[in-house]
C-alpha cells in the first residue's frame, strides 16, 4: 500500500516537472519569434522612414516590380531556411544568426508591402493575423489530438505556394484568391507547428545546444508562418490599391 502511493506521487511530481519544463520550451520558442518580428519591424521602419526603400524597386511602363537588388533581397530568405532544414553540421549559434538574418532580410520585403498597402492596413492586417495566430496557437497547445495528417497536407500547400510566388516573380502576378489561399494554409500549419513544439519537448528535453537549436527552428517555422498570413492577409486589405 506504501509502495503504491510513492509510486503515484512520484508520478505526479514527474508530471508537474515535465508540465513546466514544457512552458518553459515553449516560451523559448515563442521568446525566439517575437524578438524575430520586432527585429522585422526595426528594419521595416528604418527603410520606410530613410527612403532607403527605394533602390529595391523599380517603377517601368508596365508597373512596378523589383530591382536585382530587391529580388536578391526576397529570394535569399528562402535558401537560408532551406540551408537551416537540410544543414546537418548547423550549430545552436548558426540557427540563431540564420532566424534574424531572416527577419532582417524579410524587413525589407514587408517595407516594400506597407509603402504601397498603407500603414492604416498594416496595423489592420497585423491585428487580425495576431487573432488568427493566437487563436490557432492555443488549439494547437491544447488539443489532444494529433496534427501529423494536418502538417503533411498544409506541408504540401506551402511547397505550392513557393512554386507559384517563384513562377509569378519570372511571368507575373497572380489573382487574389492566391493570398487567401496563404492565409488559410499558413494559419493550419501554425496548428501543426505548435503541436510539434510538445513532440520535440518530450524526445529532447530542454537542456543542451540541440534543444536549444530546435526551439530556434520551431521559432522559423512559426515566425515565416505568421510574416507570410499578414503579408497575404496586408494584400486581401489593400486590394484596391
Amino acid at each position: 500500500m506504501t509502495t503504491n502511493n510513492i509510486n503515484y506521487a512520484e508520478l505526479n511530481n514527474a508530471k508537474v516537472v515535465g508540465d513546466e519544463g514544457l512552458k518553459a520550451y515553449t516560451r523559448k520558442v515563442f521568446n525566439y519569434m517575437m524578438l524575430s518580428l520586432g527585429l522585422t519591424a526595426l528594419v521595416t521602419y528604418f527603410m520606410l522612414r530613410t527612403g532607403f526603400l527605394r533602390h529595391f524597386f523599380r517603377i517601368t511602363d508596365t508597373g512596378v516590380g523589383y530591382s536585382l537588388l530587391g529580388f536578391l533581397v526576397v529570394i535569399s530568405p528562402l535558401f537560408i531556411s532551406m540551408y537551416m532544414s537540410f544543414s546537418r553540421t548547423i550549430t545552436s549559434k548558426g540557427s540563431k544568426i540564420g532566424l534574424f538574418s531572416i527577419a532582417a532580410l524579410e524587413g525589407a520585403s514587408v517595407s516594400l508591402l506597407v509603402f504601397f498597402a498603407g500603414v492604416s492596413n498594416a496595423f489592420q492586417a497585423f491585428l487580425i493575423t495576431g487573432i488568427l495566430f493566437g487563436s490557432v496557437s492555443l488549439y494547437g497547445l491544447l488539443t489532444n489530438r494529433d496534427l501529423l495528417k494536418l502538417g503533411a497536407i498544409v506541408t504540401m500547400g506551402v511547397w505550392g505556394l513557393v512554386l507559384v510566388s517563384i513562377f509569378s516573380l519570372f511571368f507575373g502576378g497572380v489573382g487574389i484568391w492566391f493570398s487567401y489561399l496563404t492565409v488559410i494554409i499558413f494559419t493550419g500549419l501554425v496548428a501543426f507547428e505548435v503541436q510539434q513544439i510538445r513532440n520535440i519537448y518530450y524526445q529532447i528535453g530542454n537542456r543542451g545546444e540541440l534543444a536549444d537549436k530546435y526551439a530556434v527552428f520551431c521559432a522559423v517555422s512559426l515566425y515565416l508562418s505568421f510574416l507570410n498570413s499578414f503579408m497575404a492577409m496586408l494584400r486581401i486589405i489593400s486590394r484596391d490599391r
